[in-house]
């Protein structure tokens, strides 16, 4: 039963991870720590480990739907300072309290979640046009941090910032996003294997649905206008954000 509660979870994560480029573990991570029991840590390590692959599918599909989607000059200077900002958030990760990390996580949730919801939405096809190196590589370094503390694919950051500040239509976004997650979560999860933060026998459970619903989420991803699916996300991700930040503050100093 424990193995059907990890594929189904898998396909979820998978599927948040191509449709909207998001990264899996803002639905993993929670998941991991509130069904499964697992630390803060453990879940951010696993989560990341099961992004890898699913990333991948999912970054291939866009490609083989629409190529010109994936700005890979620009994902490529944000996987350099993602690589680096990794490496960081898997070092803070393991110095910081676990009931530190889930109330610095359930705010972060809460704003994505609110976001998501519309509450923040800033439509901004034509965007700021802020494109330069330096500003892709900043943008990496804090897709990274924000990847390896919290265990997500650090798509949360890279699709608005992409979108908004970098004036990249909505699709290509979420095209380059997924792309960017593939070095990125395995950064993240490489560093927090060196902390035994992985979950290998879950990873193993968790693949096969991730593989699933990234290609399902890719498809739809290109098919459908996600308003709606925005909406109802941002409220699951605002329930999750309320739900761990009480258990933070239920949990021993």
């Amino acid at each position: 039963m424990k193995k059907l509660e990890y594929i189904v979870l898998g396909l979820l994560a998978g599927f948040s991870s191509a449709f909207l480029g998001l990264g899996g573990g803002v639905v993993m991570v929670p998941a991991l720590i509130f069904i499964f029991g697992y630390a803060m840590q453990k879940a951010a390590g696993t989560s990341l480990a099961t992004i890898v692959p699913a990333a991948f599918v999912g970054a291939l599909t866009h490609y083989l739907i629409k190529n010109s989607n994936i700005h890979f000059i620009s994902a490529l200077y944000i996987v350099l300072g993602a690589v680096a900002g990794s490496r960081v958030g898997a070092v803070v990760a393991n110095k910081v309290r676990s009931k530190v990390l889930k109330i610095m996580f359930g705010f972060f949730l809460l704003f994505i979640g609110l976001r998501q919801a519309g509450i923040f939405n800033i439509h901004g096809d034509a965007g700021i046009e802020l494109v330069s190196v330096p500003a892709f590589v900043l943008l990496g370094i804090v897709t990274g941090l924000v990847s390896a503390l919290f265990g997500i694919g650090g798509g949360v950051i890279m699709v608005p910032a992409l979108n908004i500040l970098f004036g990249f239509p909505i699709r290509e976004a979420i095209a380059t996003s997924v792309t960017v997650m593939v070095p990125t979560a395995a950064a993240g999860a490489f560093f927090h294997s060196g902390f035994d933060n992985v979950d290998h026998e879950a990873v193993r459970c968790l693949i096969p649905g991730a593989l699933a619903g990234a290609v399902l989420g890719a498809i739809l991803s290109n098919m459908t206008a996600p308003e709606v699916l925005r909406v109802i996300l941002g409220a699951v991700i605002i329930l999750c954000a309320v739900k761990m930040f009480l258990q933070g503050l239920r949990d021993k100093a």
